[in-house]
């Protein structure tokens, strides 16, 4: 799980979850490096080996997803994203209710403002990638 997401805002919103994406951390390379220049036991020089380098130490930040439910929504409610977040990289937003109800959403420094494009408000669910 990445780092406590807590949200603010006047949707009535609620964490479903919140992941760290680690697999390739774009800040990183180090997962190519096989420690190529170790000796496996049944190959020479230059034949994978199952450890890694010394170069893997601390800690890489990878990108973050969290899943939001938001109940009763409206047009212009906004979900204020803090706790270990820096930016958002993206908000994608769905319809989950009865109705057929067109939901978008704008993003602005920490902020998301659900924005419902026809009918009326409605249950949605929000997929939001930060740092």
């Amino acid at each position: 799980m990445a780092s406590t997401l807590t949200l603010g805002g006047t949707a009535t919103a609620a964490l479903v979850g919140a992941w760290e994406l680690r697999a390739g951390s774009h800040d990183t390379t180090e997962w190519l490096d096989g420690a190529a220049d170790t000796t496996y036991p049944g190959g020479g020089p230059g034949t994978f080996s199952a450890v890694n380098s010394d170069g893997a130490n601390g800690y890489d930040s990878a990108p973050k997803m969290a899943l939001i439910t938001v109940t009763g929504g409206g047009d212009g409610e906004t979900i204020i994203l803090s706790g270990g977040i820096t930016s958002i990289l993206g908000a994608f937003t769905t319809d989950t209710g009865t109705a057929a109800v067109s939901v978008g959403a704008s993003v602005s420094s920490l902020t998301i403002t659900l924005q419902y494009l026809s009918g009326s408000a409605n249950t949605s669910s929000v997929l939001v990638m930060y740092n």
